[in-house]
């Protein structure tokens, strides 16, 4: 079996008269023209008979798996065989109601662009789908419907093979505005991987991509003691802070943790401190928090709104490192995200 941890199990029944996949060349984002709970519905109505997903994604990031990944899902038509397909919610509640004819779907929120990565960080570690945006349905990494869609992006001499990812012509899915929010998001996925060099210095988002104008982008390559409760400096010009409030952000950030011992653990995470000079710094939430057990690379990924400056305390995004080792050390911290 193949199941995500931290998805919440909605496994649709008769899994085993999918077929198994053939192989792993893509992870393809859609969008559902409703709400999370209404395809849940649907799909379990209907189980593995109808056309189904292999992932869930809800408004406010809740990730459920309809199918073990080991077997197939109707999705993506031909390719259905090659392909790890994500549903994504865009109707109701935050997104309000929307004309659904044409190419209207509303851009994906913060906390759905955390659960799209995490996901596809989990399909990069587990099936070796490339954290890369493809820019065409012949590529292997990350994709979004239309890109198989005939009289859309499938080109014509690729109708009837595995490249064709609907039987209908003209699908925009999953929008032209989530369409544009990808690039960004892989960007954020390979926060997992660890950059070889200095990451060069990119220009601002344009206005719209993820809602916010803003890179942040630091990398530290040098060492850095982990042991305790460390703050977690993130350039090497010594600096700790990955934004000050008030700020709505998206990050993922990335640390190689080495020099546990056998039974030592720690916890990476991304945190909102308080702080004023001359005073200690207070954790006041913890945003996302992953547990380290082995001297390798762990990442983190979360979003929030930072408040504004609190009684002459300022709000400040941190990366922590907590253990009880003597010996931990954290090198190549690397930060990657956007805000407003």
């Amino acid at each position: 079996m193949a199941m995500m941890p931290g998805a919440t199990n909605r496994l649709l029944a008769n899994q085993a008269r999918q077929g198994r996949m053939q192989s792993y060349d893509a992870a393809v984002l859609h969008t559902m023209v409703g709400s999370l709970a209404g395809t849940d519905s649907m799909f379990q109505k209907d189980g593995t008979v109808g056309t189904e997903s292999h992932f869930g994604v809800g408004e406010n990031g809740e990730i459920c798996q309809w199918v073990d990944t080991a077997y197939t899902a109707d999705a993506n038509y031909l390719g259905s065989g090659h392909v790890i397909s994500i549903e994504t919610a865009d109707y109701g509640g935050s997104f309000g109601r929307w004309n659904t004819n044409g190419d209207n779907v509303p851009y994906w929120n913060a906390k759905q662009i955390v659960a799209i990565v995490k996901i596809l960080q989990w399909v990069h570690k587990t099936h070796g789908i490339p954290l890369r945006a493809m820019k065409s349905v012949t590529e292997k990494g990350v994709g979004y419907h239309a890109q198989g869609v005939p009289n859309n992006g499938l080109p014509a001499s690729l109708r009837g093979t595995k490249y064709q990812w609907s039987k209908y012509p003209g699908k925009v899915c999953p929008g032209k505005k989530r369409i544009s929010q990808i690039p960004e998001i892989v960007r954020l996925a390979q926060g997992n991987t660890a950059p070889t060099t200095q990451p060069a210095p990119e220009p601002a988002t344009p206005k719209g991509v993820l809602g916010m104008t803003k890179r942040i982008n630091a990398y530290r390559k040098k060492a850095q003691k982990a042991t305790g409760t460390r703050h977690l400096m993130i350039d090497d010009k010594g600096n700790y802070t990955i934004a000050t409030g008030p700020a709505e952000a998206v990050v993922s950030a990335k640390a190689d943790i080495s020099g546990l011992k056998k039974g030592e653990h720690g916890f990476l995470i991304l945190a909102e401190v308080m702080y004023k000079k001359g005073q200690p710094t207070v954790i006041s939430r913890e945003i996302a928090t992953v547990k380290v057990t082995a001297n390798t690379v762990w990442s983190v990924a979360g979003a929030w709104a930072l408040p504004k400056d609190h009684k002459g305390k300022s709000p400040r995004l941190r990366l922590i490192f907590k253990t009880s080792s003597k010996t931990a050390t954290a090198h190549n911290v690397y930060i990657s995200g956007v805000r407003d």
